[in-house]
């Protein structure tokens, strides 16, 4: 007969463990709400570009071990996914000839049910997100194991399909450990097929020691070969199109857009102009010869006429001076126009 558990001591265990070797085989399907190149896991750290990751990753089932920092992944078949000794992890990857070798320190599990390998940190408990019981947690077996089930609560104001449904879990009573999660109504589910502890693990099983690229030299070999396609694709453009400047006079539409400020007593005023994607700012003061301060991007046009100053910025194209002077008569016909001498 199933016996009420309290939600306190499910929770402190698998916060805090303990830690034991544990090896099996791990499974996940996501139901058709994500594609399984979208999955995998990923280790990064802000010292490194974010691009240690999973993607490409095809199986359901994978073999796992781990102990402590010491990971190995792999495919049923044997081709390994991610090794990492504790020191250095190196993640294979479809396609790709070398692993990609990063510290053992930037390692993260995400998807393909890896997450199992893993505890959710205390904090990762506060709030709603999945961390609330919905009812009693009860005892059961699971591959041989006294283990606990239950099911936890979805955020409440959750819009994804993937989280307004509540969360089935099973948790292994000696680990603290997540034998199971699964969403039923969405068909997602991670779980444990094979499940052991305790074993003790041949070291060569989480070191490599062959060939690696490094994140940097990946990074630098991939902006190389962009740079080299770049040139490719000019010299042909060049040789079969024009290697000529292609320069052409395009027209703005400077319409209003919207007048910011405005004075009926000094005629001063502000305003955004633009349309079709081009934006400027035009503004005019009575003249001065104090600095006018315009926190505008880009170039500004200053001039003055006989009564005020003016300023321009075209923040999309390059204004010509043709072009300058056209817009010049139609604020102002008839007036002649001096530079202010602002900066």
């Amino acid at each position: 007969m199933d016996q009420s558990v309290p939600w306190v001591q499910v929770l402190v265990q698998m916060v805090h463990g303990p830690d034991v070797p544990v090896r099996g085989i791990i499974s996940s399907a996501d139901g058709g709400l994500r594609s399984r190149d979208e999955v995998g896991w990923t280790a990064f750290s802000g010292a490194l570009p974010p691009t240690f990751t999973g993607g490409g990753i095809e199986a359901t089932e994978l073999r796992v071990w781990r102990d402590g920092m010491r990971v190995r992944i792999e495919h049923l078949d044997g081709r390994p996914l991610l090794l990492c000794d504790a020191v250095t992890c190196w993640r294979f990857r479809k396609g790709r000839e070398l692993p990609r070798v990063a510290p053992a320190a930037t390692l993260r599990f995400v998807g393909n049910g890896t997450g199992l390998l893993a505890r959710r940190p205390a904090e990762d408990w506060v709030g709603d997100d999945y961390t609330r019981p919905t009812g009693p947690l009860t005892t059961t077996t699971y591959l041989s194991r006294p283990a606990w089930q239950f099911e936890l609560a979805p955020p409440p104001q959750s819009r994804s399909p993937r989280t307004a449904h509540p969360m089935r879990m099973v948790v292994d009573q000696q680990t603290g450990l997540v034998l199971e999660q699964r969403i039923d109504a969405v068909g997602s589910a991670e779980r444990w097929s094979q499940f052991f502890i305790g074993e003790v693990f041949d070291e060569a099983l989480f070191t490599w020691d062959g060939p690696a690229e490094s994140v940097a030299a990946e990074a630098r070999r991939q902006r190389a070969a962009d740079r080299a396609l770049r040139a490719e694709r000019r010299r042909w453009f060049d040789t079969h199109v024009t290697a000529e400047p292609l320069n052409a006079a395009v027209t703005a539409d400077l319409d209003l857009q919207y007048l910011h400020t405005f004075d009926s007593g000094t005629g001063a005023f502000e305003a955004r102009l633009g349309r079709r994607g081009i934006t400027a700012s035009l503004a005019r003061r009575p003249r001065s010869t104090e600095v006018w301060e315009l926190q505008w991007a880009g170039p500004v046009h200053r001039w003055s006429t006989s009564r005020f100053d003016w300023a321009l910025a075209v923040h999309d194209v390059e204004l010509t001076a043709e072009g300058l002077a056209e817009l010049q008569a139609r604020l102002h016909p008839g007036e002649q126009t001096v530079p202010t001498g602002e900066p």
